[in-house]
């Protein structure tokens, strides 16, 4: 028999044990699937926030950046702020309430010069839920950037030295290939060999290396033979071309020298031919053997031998030649003058075909290039640097620690621009950060 109160209208048992325990697993219900999901959404609505308010803060940052650098107002000195009215990027079309989150906002942003860097500051009002000033409180300072904060101020602070500052003597003069491909750090081409910049004392710092270019000239000038009359000559030749009878000596000119080979030249009564030994020069690098004209017998007179500076020892001989060659005339002769490169009295034709080139003369700071000269003076011209460092030499820092902006500012009278131009000081930055919690 079962007793009354212990089932339910159906008949069935009551577990009073359940019964009285389903107040806990309601709350623990409740606990374990809709708390999570508020919290969940919670932390998703965050998030979207943020992420929208970043896209703000972002767009206010690059429209505070462009105003200045087209205003040429950023700030030049490390630690320097410049503070500009966020009404005036709207007004002057750096910024729009579509790139605002259709709002125009309020309020300025202080832009800090942070080594080679800017850091903005944003005050922002009326700015709906992306508004900074009533969004938290600062934090303390710390000593390095937080890059995950949104809003960052930068808090500099200051110490000085006294500054002497030298130059040291020029350098000789390098040319080109004797100064490297790649800009040193302090923005010039220094010599491969920099053991030859002017010295500098252990306690110097070097703040600049200056360099001085000046072109160096060479020339050489272009001669010709000149002649009397026009007459019936022929074209150069070697020998007698047929309707020629005679040989004019003094037209006598040579042909370039051929490349040196193996083979003796045939010997004719016109021909020079010397004579010069030849090696398979090589240089080595990483233990190979690189070898000049793919290891065939190179001629001493024809190979970069600062580069190529080996050579193996078997040896060979090797020649070459050139050929001598006059006009060949019949009837009057003509009259030639010596090499000249204007024309001689007397002389009134130029003959092109006996072009000579004096050799270059040494290089000098100089051009010898005139008016007078131009029409047969050939000039060759080169970049050549010399280099000086500029040191500084500084003295204890003058306050035991950094101090304030404000602090330094009392000390020595002037402002930090007008400090910072002096020469016979430095001011040296250090810097600290707040951040705005959000």
């Amino acid at each position: 028999m079962k007793r009354k109160g212990y089932v339910d209208s159906l008949g069935n048992p009551i577990n009073h044990n359940f019964e009285s325990k389903k107040p806990i697993l309601y709350v623990c219900f409740l606990i374990g699937t809709i708390f999570p999901l508020v919290l969940i959404g919670f932390i998703i609505y965050t998030v979207i926030q943020n992420s929208g308010c970043d896209k703000v803060y972002d767009e206010v940052k690059l429209a505070t950046l462009n105003y200045l650098k087209e205003e040429e107002k950023l700030p030049s000195i490390e630690g320097e702020s410049v503070i500009v009215s966020v009404g005036k990027l709207y007004n002057e079309k750096y910024l729009s309430s579509f790139k605002t989150k259709n709002m125009t906002c309020s309020g300025n942003v202080k832009t800090t010069k942070y080594k080679n860097d800017y850091v903005y500051t944003l005050s922002l009002t009326n700015c709906n839920t992306c508004t900074t000033n009533s969004a938290g409180d600062w934090s303390g300072e710390i000593s390095y950037y937080p890059t995950n904060k949104s809003i960052v101020d930068v808090v500099p602070y200051y110490n000085y030295y006294e500054r002497q500052v030298v130059s040291t003597d020029w350098t000789r003069y390098f040319e080109q290939e004797q100064l490297s491909d790649k800009k040193s750090k302090y923005g010039v081409n220094l010599p491969l060999d920099e053991n030859e910049l002017p010295e500098v004392p252990e306690e110097g710092n070097i703040v600049e290396i200056q360099k001085e270019e000046v072109y160096h000239y060479r020339y050489k000038d272009k001669e010709w033979k000149w002649y009397d009359i026009t007459g019936n000559y022929s074209a150069f030749s070697s020998e007698q071309p047929e309707g020629f009878s005679n040989k004019d000596e003094s037209t006598k000119i040579y042909t370039n020298w051929s490349e040196y080979s193996l083979n003796y030249p045939e010997e004719k009564s016109y021909r020079e031919i010397t004579q010069t030994v030849g090696y398979q020069f090589y240089y080595e690098k990483d233990g190979k053997k690189i070898y000049a004209n793919n290891k065939n017998y190179v001629a001493v007179d024809d190979v970069d031998q600062t580069k190529y500076d080996r050579r193996e020892n078997s040896s060979v001989k090797m020649y070459h030649y050139r050929d001598a060659k006059w006009r060949w005339y019949n009837g009057q002769k003509r009259r030639y003058s010596s090499y000249s490169s204007i024309k001689p009295s007397g002389y009134n034709y130029r003959d092109d075909d006996t072009l000579y080139e004096t050799s270059y003369s040494s290089w000098d700071d100089k051009s010898r290039v005139t008016s007078s000269n131009a029409a047969y003076r050939v000039e060759e011209k080169k970049v050549m640097t010399k280099f000086r460092c500029v040191y500084e030499i500084l003295s204890n820092p003058i306050f035991e620690k950094p101090v304030t902006k404000s602090v330094f500012v009392e000390s020595v009278g002037m402002s930090v621009p007008e400090f910072a131009a002096l020469d016979n000081y430095k001011i040296e930055v250090s810097y600290k950060f707040k951040y705005l919690k959000r």
